[in-house]
């Protein structure tokens, strides 16, 4: 089922987990429904498997992502927001409060909060592939090409065979082989 997860290959996927699901519901279990869910798009899916995941064990970090994930994407930013700001302070660094950060620019109000939050996230760990992404993104919106280019490569780097940035590297491509 991971490998299915990792192909992002959605209905095999599925077609595992709905079997595992009725023999056991393991907090990989849980986790991989939720991430099926959230990739086809069900957001109320992802929230109640999420939801199940966080309530089955309050310390689980990747349950409290996938948690906080999962109310962002349903639209209670607000309660999401009060969650992230309690990790980002009990959290001491690293991969984990990255992961904070890139959550909490996807609810900040404006361009520039979310910009210091993904720069926070990749200091705390410079290989965070959804911050590189959203850096990519941002300095598209702003016409930047040069450092969008930049998140890019290091995006590409990371994750050559993530579908998202292979439709990237297509489009951009010209600019890619440019000398940025």
């Amino acid at each position: 089922m991971w490998d299915a997860i990792r192909r992002e290959a959605w209905t095999d996927a599925r077609v595992y987990l709905a079997r595992l699901l009725d023999e056991r519901r393991s907090t990989q279990d849980l986790l991989a429904a939720y991430t099926v869910e959230k990739e086809e798009g069900n957001a109320v899916a992802a929230l109640s498997f999420a939801q199940e995941l966080y309530q089955r064990d309050r310390s689980n970090d990747e349950g409290i992502v996938a948690y906080i994930s999962a109310l962002i994407e349903t639209g209670r930013k607000d309660e999401a927001s009060r969650m992230i700001e309690s990790r980002i302070e009990s959290v001491s660094g690293g991969v984990l409060k990255s992961r904070y950060y890139y959550l909490r620019s996807l609810i900040r109000a404006n361009e520039e909060l979310q910009l210091n939050d993904l720069r926070s996230s990749l200091f705390e760990d410079s290989r965070n592939l959804n911050s590189l992404i959203a850096l990519f993104e941002l300095y598209l919106r702003r016409n930047d090409e040069r450092r969008a280019i930049s998140y890019l490569r290091q995006a590409l780097a990371l994750a050559p065979d993530n579908l998202q940035l292979k439709r990237y590297e297509a489009e951009y491509a010209a600019a890619l082989r440019g000398s940025y």
